[in-house]
């Protein structure tokens, strides 16, 4: 599994989260399967989208490799990992985010997540995955895999 942030952030979080719940992939083909697992990605991007930020999204996608084949109580199990990790002490009703399962071809699934860059409570921008090294989901950090889910065995690139 790996989780990566996407460097979206300044366009425009509706269409954002159109791509997230669209039918077609980035290249046009045809997704087998979309599924909103948390919040809605249009409340999510109108939040985002009201605010007055330069950056006022974060996308990140987690990923398994096809014959990872996690279950769907163990994609849940991901999601809730993540929800606990982005706020640092922060409820999870004080920041929002999306998650959107895409099934593709095959095995192969991955979740996308679109997050409002903003605490409800302050105002203040909210960032997740801040660049100077205190990430709690820094890309290709390794959240804890549920039981029974064994680690990709394909070699990383770079």
């Amino acid at each position: 599994m790996h989780v990566g942030f996407l460097g979206h952030g300044t366009g425009s979080a509706p269409t954002a989260a159109d791509y997230l719940v669209g039918e077609r992939d980035a290249a046009g083909r045809v997704r087998p399967g979309v599924e909103i697992l948390r919040a809605n990605p249009d409340h999510v991007a109108d939040v985002a989208d009201s605010l007055e930020f330069v950056r006022r999204h974060t996308s990140a996608a987690i990923a398994w490799a096809p014959e990872d084949r996690p279950t769907d109580a163990q994609i849940g199990a991901v999601l809730d990992e993540f929800e606990r990790r982005p706020g640092r002490g922060l409820e999870p009703e004080l920041y929002g985010w999306t998650a959107v399962l895409h099934r593709e071809h095959g095995t192969w699934v991955h979740v996308h997540v679109l997050t409002a860059r903003c605490d409800p409570e302050t105002g203040r921008s909210l960032n997740i995955a801040p660049p100077d090294g205190r990430r709690p989901l820094a890309p290709g950090r390794r959240l804890q895999p549920p039981a029974r889910l064994e680690p990709s065995r394909r070699p990383r690139a770079g």
